[in-house]
């Protein structure tokens, strides 16, 4: 059967270089009882080189085998284009608020690096850690980012992952 997601998103221009993005959802399970509502809000400005984002994230999940589990998380990050663009560093947080009891929604920090060899071919680069109450987590992604057509992307990544309690994962 699947689920069944209803929800709304909006943004709203508060400046040429601010904006506000909401979404409010609850996402139902068609098979079980589980049941995740969430509500997330975020502050970006955009800047010729440099884009800031700041928010809030809340998810309260009712999971299958009827308990609960709530993560609230503040997220910020920063993204800036040097050369001309060829190179692009961003960075990006995300700190509980309390415990962190979701799996979909842990603290998390991560670093990011692309690199345009041409218009059309960037090279790609991340690194993450993720902790929360049912996750601890590293992982290091890298590939390339193909732009065929105007709109059209495809990126092929590698990575190495490290889980916990359940080993690495590439």
């Amino acid at each position: 059967r699947g689920r069944r997601k209803v929800g709304m998103d909006g943004r709203v221009l508060i400046t040429d270089a601010l904006s506000f993005i909401g979404s409010l959802w609850q996402d139902d399970s068609l098979t079980d009882t589980a049941r995740r509502r969430a509500a997330q809000g975020q502050l970006t400005l955009t800047r010729q080189s440099t884009n800031l984002r700041l928010g809030l994230v809340h998810f309260d999940d009712r999971l299958a085998d009827g308990s609960n589990a709530a993560s609230t998380v503040l997220e910020a990050g920063a993204t800036q284009r040097l050369f001309d663009n060829k190179l692009e560093l961003s960075a990006g947080t995300a700190i509980a608020l309390g415990k962190a009891e979701s799996a979909d929604l842990p603290a998390r920090h991560r670093l990011g690096a692309r690199y345009a060899i041409t218009p059309d071919v960037r090279l790609v680069g991340t690194y993450e850690m993720a902790n929360g109450e049912r996750i601890d987590a590293r992982q290091l992604r890298g590939g390339i980012e193909v732009a065929p057509w105007q709109g059209g992307q495809v990126t092929t990544t590698l990575g190495q992952e490290t889980m916990g309690e359940n080993g690495n994962r590439s």
